[in-house]
């Protein structure tokens, strides 16, 4: 699979199998250390460049097969069962009130004695739910009267809204070389940072728009790169994960180029500095990614 890459891709996905990445720690989300400072102190004569990765969407035949999925199956409550716990989810504060009250009536009570407190909870949330239950199927009722109209009491039948289900869920395998193989697939996108010391050892972190910890990486290590390539040209690898699973090299820019998006945002930055910082860098756009 490596002979497709460029030599320092194929280096860093061996090394990555082997566990021998180690992650950037110059800052995180909490910490929020200056980038100037980190700047000044880094050693600029690493080497550094950046991984694109774009992600197709995968084609909707390909859903049910195993080669490009996993499929779980999760066991839930029966409907009217979620009805009565939405009920108390939207009086979270009277719900949590009478627990209480209950746990502190019934603990001394001689037929609870040797139950603990977890399950003497769980039994009480239990009870609570079964005295909502007259509202809730009142509620389930009219919402299959609204999907099934005249039909709504034979759905009502096959369905059973009083029987636990059964779910599908279909997850997108990622079948990509180490380290991007770890992929957050909220993430239509993810772009890498890495560094190569004169010791060998590799460097990298993971940005992308999934959580508040990857745009604040992207946020953050985006702009230091940007800066680093004032100096010294950032390369930049671009890969697509298509829509058949197959992690496929498109080409390498010499120069830095980044999503612009999630730049700022939870990496908290002037506006005006960040357009200096990122003047020279090129935009990624996803037409320009596809054509």
């Amino acid at each position: 699979m490596h002979s497709q890459y460029l030599e320092i891709i194929t280096e860093i996905t061996e090394r990555a199998q082997h566990d021998e990445l180690r992650r950037f720690e110059l800052t995180s989300f909490i910490s929020d250390i200056n980038l100037h400072d980190v700047y000044r102190k880094i050693d600029k004569t690493m080497k550094f460049f950046s991984v694109y990765v774009l992600e197709e969407l995968l084609e909707d035949d390909l859903w049910e097969d195993s080669r490009y999925t996993d499929k779980e199956e999760v066991h839930l409550c029966s409907r009217v069962e979620e009805e009565a716990r939405r009920y108390w989810w939207d009086r979270s504060r009277e719900h949590l009130k009478l627990i209480d009250e209950q746990v502190e009536l019934l603990k001394n009570d001689p037929e609870y004695e040797g139950m603990n407190d977890s399950d003497l909870r769980d039994k009480i949330i239990e009870d609570l739910n079964q005295q909502v239950y007259p509202e809730a199927i009142e509620r389930v009722k009219e919402e299959y009267q609204f999907m099934y109209e005249d039909e709504w009491e034979k759905y009502w039948k096959t369905e059973d809204p009083f029987k636990e289900r059964v779910e599908y869920r279909y997850h997108r395998r990622y079948d990509m070389p180490p380290p991007f193989n770890h992929w957050d697939n909220r993430n239509p996108w993810q772009q890498y940072y890495f560094a190569k010391g004169h010791d060998g050892h590799f460097y990298y972190i993971q940005g992308g728009s999934g959580s508040s910890g990857q745009r604040y990486n992207h946020g953050f290590y985006g702009h230091l790169f940007a800066l680093l390539n004032r100096e010294k040209p950032v390369s930049t690898y671009f890969f697509i994960y298509n829509s058949r699973n197959n992690f496929i090299f498109q080409r390498k820019e010499e120069n830095l180029w980044l999503n612009f998006m999630d730049l700022v945002g939870n990496f908290k930055i002037d506006l005006d500095e960040s357009r200096e910082i990122l003047k020279g860098v090129n935009e990624i756009e996803r037409k320009r990614m596809l054509a």
